[in-house]
């Protein structure tokens, strides 16, 4: 029901002039960029759902399961440290997750040479999770940690407003035509029953 309500929203919107907005919401790799913020120095993140939808995602993918988590860093220092990368659950959009106690998946500690990973996640459960990782040097001296929160499965600011714009719409649509019809405007006019016959 949700995806049938979204579909009609997107095309009543589309209708009325807010098609480029709405086409926002799927991307280009990369574009626009996602970059995770590690201290100085960044990484690009990107969620897809390459068995739902053509979509990369920023910051909320729209359903829960299988999934796909790619993370690029084009920095030569990045490439030639250990990579520690860990999916956490967040209690609520703005929490900060323990990196141990809420993990819900965790890469081995590895070097990626080409600077990019790319790895599946099922997320079974919807709700917040942010995308954690801690870069280290060999000898431990150095490092670099970052976070990227984003949502699985819950409805996102846009499709809320399409929501109330489906809604709105559908009130507006069903008022003027019931007005149309009492009047009968429409081709046929309901009887008064009122009046004797």
């Amino acid at each position: 029901m949700r995806k049938i309500l979204s579909g009609a929203a997107l095309s009543i919107l589309a209708a009325a002039g807010f098609s480029s907005h709405a086409q926002a919401a799927g991307w280009h790799y990369y574009d626009p960029e996602c970059p995770v913020a590690l201290g100085g120095k960044s990484m690009k993140f990107v969620a897809m759902q390459p068995k739902k939808n053509i979509d990369r995602e920023c910051v909320a993918l729209p359903d829960t399961g299988p999934s796909v988590i790619v993370l690029d860093a084009a920095d030569n220092e990045l490439r030639d440290m250990n990579w520690d990368v860990r999916v956490l659950r967040a209690k609520g959009p703005d929490a900060q997750p323990d990196p141990d106690s809420d993990a819900v998946s965790r890469l081995p500690v590895q070097k990626f040479r080409n600077g990019m990973v790319n790895f599946d996640q099922n997320f079974k459960e919807p709700g917040n999770y942010v995308l954690y990782a801690r870069l280290t040097s060999n000898d431990g001296a150095k490092s670099y940690e970052g976070r990227h929160p984003f949502s699985v499965g819950l409805m996102t600011d846009e499709e809320f407003y399409l929501y109330i714009g489906f809604g709105v719409f559908t009130v507006a649509a069903g008022g003027a035509a019931f007005t149309l019809w009492r009047q009968g405007k429409l081709g046929f006019k309901i009887p008064d029953f009122s009046k004797p016959s």
